[in-house]
């Protein structure tokens, strides 16, 4: 099974051929569109931002959940319980720090993509 190819009459492919034009300032504005969409789930205090990830840190640890399957005496399925609570916990946080990452890196390349644009574009009204 091969890459799916869209046609080679889409939209957009070619830019001289379908008149596609960079507008840097749209850009650059989308990319700071961008980084106040993440600043919800990027940071904040505790509480000051429901599912940022410090919040996901605090309160989906589960831990009085935890404390509880670990107070019960001679119940070892609810230690493991307990343990594996404590281990998918940990996993999420991981996955969402590198989430955070990527759209970050993301909006940076979005941002320098917009500096290439206005540059570009500075170049070809300058030499008009």
């Amino acid at each position: 099974m091969g890459e799916t190819q869209p046609p080679k009459n889409w939209p957009g492919l070619e830019a001289e051929r379908d008149g596609v034009t960079y507008d840097a300032t749209k850009i650059a504005n989308i990319a700071e569109a961008l980084r106040e969409a993440m600043k919800p789930i990027n940071g904040g205090g505790y509480g000051e931002y429901q599912g940022s990830i410090q919040d996901l840190s605090i309160n989906g640890s589960l831990s009085d959940v935890r404390q509880h399957l670990q107070s019960i005496d001679r119940w070892e399925a609810g230690k493991t319980f307990a343990a594996t609570l404590t281990q998918a916990h940990r996993e999420f946080l991981n996955v969402y720090q590198e989430v955070l990452e990527n759209f970050s890196i993301a909006i940076a390349l979005v941002e320098a993509g917009a500096g290439v644009y206005k540059t570009t574009n500075a170049a070809n009204e300058g030499g008009a």
